[in-house]
């Protein structure tokens, strides 16, 4: 006598797994419809790590550009003076070595600068420097979407991030 399944206990199985099916579709939707802000909060969480690591390890500060207009977090190497050769002479000179962009990021979600505070100068970019001993400016934010809010801030002794849901708070 051969040995399978009948054609019920087939259905049963199958009932059972779109049963299963619909009663996770809510959960599954609602992760879908958060990610943005998840992804938005460890953009900048991921930026700020990724700048006090090139920092160290660079032995160069490294600047983290927080733009609330276009809502885009960027990491650029600082600004510095160095001594360099003239190409003409080969008298040492003085000159600017320019930013140069490492990494970016473009937030789905609304970012929101509470410190430090924008200027007349700043407008609505803000550089967050990162030390090569590890420290960093001091910084907190809020990235905001669906109803929902996350804080960042930034502890400028240790340069680390924390990162808490404002509805816990």
């Amino acid at each position: 006598m051969k040995k399978a399944f009948t054609l019920v206990e087939l259905m049963v199985v199958m009932a059972i797994g779109a049963l299963l099916l619909g009663i996770s579709i809510p959960s599954i939707w609602s992760l879908m419809k958060k990610a943005p802000l998840e992804q938005g909060i460890s953009d900048v969480e991921s930026m700020c790590r990724l700048a006090r690591a090139e920092a160290i390890v660079k032995q160069r500060a490294m600047d983290v550009v927080l733009n609330e207009t276009e809502e885009v977090v960027a990491l650029t190497t600082a600004a510095r003076v160095i001594n360099k050769p003239d190409s003409l002479t080969g008298v040492m000179i003085k000159t600017t070595e320019e930013t140069e962009l490492i990494d970016q990021a473009i937030l789905e979600v609304d970012l929101q600068i509470i410190e430090p505070e924008a200027d007349e100068f700043t407008m609505d970019e803000i550089r967050i420097r990162f030390y090569p001993n590890g420290t960093s400016e001091t910084l907190e934010l809020r990235v905001v979407g669906d109803g929902e809010a996350y804080r960042l801030t930034l502890d400028p002794v240790t340069g680390r991030t924390t990162v808490l849901n404002e509805d816990r708070l």
